[in-house]
């Protein structure tokens, strides 16, 4: 049966019913595609495995959900049997109970089933607003997944989401993705940070003194004279509001690092403009004395022709339809100041995931080069499976790279310091890449020299030892590039030199030719997971088609990891290959 299958397929109202009497079903091509049930049988059970993409729903990660389905209609469907403890099947009751999914708040979203191989499927929830990250997220993972939906693709144009925030790990590229949306563009923005001391007059706006200069002449002698007087400061938010009011153009306030302060406090009663109706607050709240003042002047000149009287004289506040609020949130700052739940429903959540890019980031320790993407993939291991959490993972884009160089001062200062103080710290270091031998365990202060400059020499010894206990046949210390430098290898097959733009590309022909010839069965013995029908769950190496077998060559590799295999398939299968 065929595998790296994902489906998805939004809810409908039977799915999420609290009642007994309404069944789960899958239709035909469910069965019939994805599951490729034997139609003879009077019953099947699929046991599904629960992957969670959210922070809250990480407590039910991995459980096992028993979908019993029979009943075969006509129409080749299937219905789940009631085998829960409450007249439900355990699917309905994992979705009702467990996620608390309802009719009134979910029929836009989806659930999602992976199918690992003929007994293994994982099964997700997307809510609609994650699911174009969810997509490429997983192709990204599994490029060579087969994605099926029962609906168009769901394009989230991030636009049409007056208010979100973007959450994810450190170094995701949460306020990057903003700034391609909003300041490339040249849209209007107004921003701010929050931090544990914003208050509503550092958001909103509030008196401040200041110095007024004034001439005075008397008895024919001129004087200046200074004095003090008070006038209304606005701030972010108010400055973004009183744009909007005055155009039609879309203006953004973004509020970078939003749970770092204490938003009930800064929002104060602008809490309830968030609730929207056709893009404009449902609920207007009344503007203290100060505002109301500002706004009076501030909007006496625009020429909106939509703008209600009360707000125009400042009397009531009120969000117009083309004032958008983003906002970007660390997953791992979350206890900083906890959301309510009533603030986070008044928001989209668009989760940004860690992801590989192009810039081509390295790291440099004295004459010594690794792939960062490399050491992220192997740190995050770790950092996953001691915290069991995203929270404190790096993303890409953690440090900023100087000419795509990350250099031992800033790799120690930020990255080191990072692992050690806001991670482990509170975990312990008990895994083995923290092991120095006789006993020894690295510590922070070993990473310096007596002068303060960083130990090259330590920080070299603990990335070999991460490299070395982490997944120790895929190495991120860095070799020369072997896309740009066809030279770097050169190889014959039955005489005839293999052609190709790089070592990479002539490893992937010579392979098809060996598989023409011995079959891919034969390969796949000599170099093991390195040919695949089916790319590791979780893994984030790269794979190219080998013509239309249907097996998958990884092709990541360094030089001499290739060289490797090549003379492995050789010295195994007897075949005539030259390499050099």
């Amino acid at each position: 049966m065929a595998a790296n299958k994902l489906r998805l397929q939004s809810f409908r109202t039977n799915d999420l019913v609290n009642d007994g009497g309404k069944q789960f079903e899958l239709g035909k091509s469910w069965c019939d595609d994805f599951f490729e049930f034997d139609k003879t049988l009077p019953e099947v059970v699929v046991n599904l495995k629960f992957k969670a993409i959210q922070a809250g729903h990480v407590s039910l990660n991995d459980k096992i959900i028993e979908l019993k389905l029979a009943d075969v209609s006509t129409r080749g469907d299937r219905k789940a049997y009631v085998n829960g403890n409450n007249g439900m099947s355990q699917i309905k009751d994992f979705f009702i109970n467990d996620l608390h999914l309802t009719p009134d708040n979910n029929l836009t979203d989806f659930f999602a089933i992976y199918k690992v191989s003929e007994f293994d499927y994982f099964l997700y929830f997307v809510p609609s607003i994650l699911y174009k990250n969810f997509l490429q997220f997983f192709k990204s993972v599994l490029p060579t997944v087969s994605v099926d939906h029962n609906k168009e693709h769901l394009e989230t144009d991030v636009k049409t989401s007056l208010q979100q925030i973007f959450y994810g790990a450190p170094g995701t590229g949460k306020s990057n993705t903003i700034k391609r949306t909003v300041d490339d563009q040249g849209k209007i923005c107004f921003r701010t940070t929050f931090h544990p001391d914003s208050d509503y007059s550092t958001f909103v706006g509030c008196y401040k003194p200041t110095m007024k200069r004034s001439t005075i002449t008397k008895d024919g002698v001129t004087t200046r004279e200074e004095k003090i007087v008070y006038r209304f400061e606005p701030q972010a938010f108010t400055n973004a509001y009183v744009q909007a009011w005055k155009s039609k153009e879309d203006v953004y306030l973004v509020i970078e690092e939003i749970n770092r302060g204490n938003c009930a406090q800064i929002f104060g009663d602008l809490f309830q403009l968030l609730d929207r109706k056709n893009g404009e607050s449902e609920y207007p709240i009344n503007a203290d004395t100060a505002l109301a003042d500002y706004l009076q002047v501030a909007l006496a000149d625009s020429n909106r022709d939509d703008i209600p009287v009360e707000v125009k004289s400042g009397m009531k506040l009120k969000l117009p339809s083309n004032l958008y609020i983003w906002a970007t949130m660390n997953t791992s700052d979350q206890s900083l100041f906890p959301i309510d739940s009533a603030f986070k429903r008044r928001w989209d959540w668009t989760y940004i995931p860690i992801n590989q890019h192009d810039e081509g980031y390295r790291i440099k320790i004295d004459t010594v080069t690794y792939d960062w993407w490399g050491f992220l993939e192997k740190i995050n291991q770790v950092i996953g499976d001691t915290t069991s959490s995203e929270d404190k993972k790096l993303g890409y884009f953690f440090v900023k790279a100087e000419g795509k160089e990350i250099g031992a001062d800033k790799f120690v200062s930020k990255v080191l310091f990072y692992l050690w103080n806001d991670v482990f710290k509170n975990y312990g270091f008990d895994n083995p890449i923290f092991s120095r031998g006789e006993n020894k365990k690295f510590a922070f202060s070993d990473f310096f020299t007596k002068e303060g400059a960083p130990e090259t020499s330590m920080v070299n010894q603990f990335l070999r030892k991460l490299d070395e206990t982490i997944d120790k046949e895929n190495s991120f210390e860095k070799i020369p590039d072997v896309n740009d430098s066809p030279s770097s290898l050169m190889v014959k097959y039955n005489g005839e030199s293999i052609e190709g733009t790089s070592a990479r590309n002539k490893y992937v022909e010579l392979v098809k030719l060996v598989v023409a010839e011995k079959g891919s069965e034969q390969v796949a013995n000599c170099i093991g997971a390195e040919l695949t029908r089916t790319p590791a769950e979780g893994s984030t190496r790269m794979y190219k088609p080998i013509g239309d077998t249907g097996w998958y060559l990884a092709t990541n590799n360094g030089i001499d990891a290739i060289k490797r295999n090549i003379n492995k398939i050789k010295e195994a299968l007897d075949v005539n290959i030259e390499i050099e």
